[in-house]
């Protein structure tokens, strides 16, 4: 990636997104337009803070319906998440592992 003179560097377009998420550019969209990752829309296409990104997909994931944080909740049994992009995108955020 090269820099251009006066540009943040934690500013990321959709494809840098994608390439250091090992997602596709569209993948990294539908998770800008779900709100599952932070972005700033800029015309058609988005702009990412990778720290901002980093620090969300860091979080533990809720399933649906969940209260994120219900005092009275009882945790679960651990239960493998399903390996959709989310998780992938989750676990190399947290770990920095690739595929």
């Amino acid at each position: 990636m090269t820099e251009t003179p006066g540009r943040d560097p934690d500013i990321l377009t959709t494809a840098e997104l994608a390439t250091k998420l090992g997602l596709s550019p569209q993948t990294v969209r539908r998770m800008a337009n779900a709100g599952q990752i932070p972005a700033l829309k800029t015309g058609k296409d988005f702009r990412y803070s990778w720290e901002a990104v980093r620090q969300v997909l860091r979080q533990p994931h809720h399933q649906p319906g969940e209260a994120a944080d219900d005092p009275t909740h009882q945790p679960q049994p651990a239960q493998t998440p399903k390996k959709g992009a989310g998780y992938r995108a989750q676990r190399q955020a947290r770990t920095g592992a690739r595929d």
